[in-house]
């Protein structure tokens, strides 16, 4: 059902409708227990964690997720290196629009994004000295996250490159002199994780931490970006508040993460509902964050929303999950979407077109196939 070519925009809008019209979670056509409303959520996520195998999005190798431990050391290593470097004041918007827009000055969808966010995030994946690993982690970039997850391409061809950069990236980590004191990017997280784990599981832990920092980060952005100029936001008169409101609804309207999956480690309920060992709970953070139950006119773009929630909507707001597998940078990834989002928006006046209205789903939640041009503001002003 996931390998289905085509975007998987219209099954996300079945479910969504399904689940308006049913009381608790139900079964998908290929027999997936889906939850769409944020207490049965919480029971699968935080409250019977138990009864579900160890999930982490990123901590993991294949289908596996490392240690408990091990992801708490990691998790906090993570936060560690995102504090150690000052990406706003040392980040050039200007060089970085210039890279990643086309040969007639636009910013494509499903790309642009997640290339200004590589750019925007270069000091805390690996320093600079790292040559032949940051040449590495941007063919990774291009071929696998772009192309995979974003877009969906792999499917449609034989796929040879991530398996040739994990292998490089062995190569490389290989080279490197043991880490000695805190980790200064993520290679250095991965160097210095405990545990029995070769070269290429730490290849693979950093491919896939690069696909979190970069790639949920990059989508969100083009959200934040491309709304914000269909709603008038691309003004020098937006205020970080604004901003604030607008990240956060673009979050719920269209979660990068659009779903959670759980596999039941034992026979147990949810939601009255039976599970059994070895089946699969889907998590819609998309249904849950369009639930008409719980938001008022759950399809419009209202940021204004955000300015008093009920209790009900801010348990149902999973951007980034819960519990224990939920993204341990959440809050920096929203701090970085905000500034990124105010310094776009702030400074250039915008011009959306779109080659189709649906949203693009893959791994991804991504805007419709299209591109934003953008015009610097401070460029007309002089």
């Amino acid at each position: 059902m996931f390998l289905d070519r085509r975007s998987l925009w219209p099954h996300l809008r079945r479910w969504e409708k399904q689940a308006a019209d049913r009381d608790g979670p139900f079964r998908l056509r290929f027999g997936t227990l889906f939850v769409a409303d944020a207490d049965a959520a919480r029971e699968v996520l935080v409250d019977s964690a138990d009864a579900y195998l160890s999930q982490s999005g990123f901590l993991r190798l294949g289908p596996r997720s490392l240690p408990p431990a091990v992801r708490r050391e990691a998790s906090r290593e993570l936060l560690g290196v995102l504090a150690r470097h000052d990406l706003p004041s040392s980040f050039d918007l200007g060089s970085a629009l210039g890279e990643v827009s086309d040969g007639r000055g636009r910013l494509r969808h499903h790309r642009w994004g997640v290339e200004l966010a590589r750019r925007y995030f270069a000091p805390v994946i690996a320093h600079r000295r790292h040559t032949e690993i940051n040449a590495l982690v941007d063919a990774y970039v291009t071929s696998s996250v772009v192309a995979d997850d974003v877009v969906g391409h792999v499917l449609r061809r034989s796929h040879r490159v991530v398996p040739a950069v994990r292998a490089g990236l062995a190569e490389q980590l290989g080279r490197l002199p043991a880490r000695e004191g805190a980790a200064q990017d993520l290679v250095d997280l991965v160097l210095g994780l405990p545990g029995e784990l070769s070269l290429a599981d730490r290849a693979q832990l950093l491919q896939r931490l690069v696909l979190s920092t970069v790639g949920f980060t990059g989508v969100a952005l083009e959200w934040v970006v491309m709304l914000g100029v269909q709603h008038g936001y691309d003004t020098p008169a937006v205020r970080r508040e604004q901003i604030h409101q607008l990240v956060r609804e673009a979050l719920r309207l269209y979660p990068t993460a659009w779903r959670l999956v759980r596999v039941a480690s034992t026979d147990h309920d949810v939601g009255g509902v039976p599970v059994r060992e070895g089946e699969h709970v889907l998590i819609g953070t998309h249904a849950v964050h369009r639930s008409p139950a719980v938001w008022d006119r759950p399809l419009d773009f209202r940021p204004s929303r955000w300015e008093r929630l009920t209790d009900d909507q801010r348990r149902s707001y999973l951007p980034f999950g819960k519990g224990d597998g939920m993204c341990p940078a959440s809050g920096f990834a929203v701090k970085a979407l905000e500034h990124l989002g105010h310094l776009i928006l702030h400074g250039h006046r915008g011009r959306v077109r779109l080659r189709t209205r649906k949203p693009h789903v893959r791994t991804l939640l991504a805007p419709p196939a299209g591109w934003t041009r953008l015009t610097s503001t401070t460029a007309t002003a002089h």
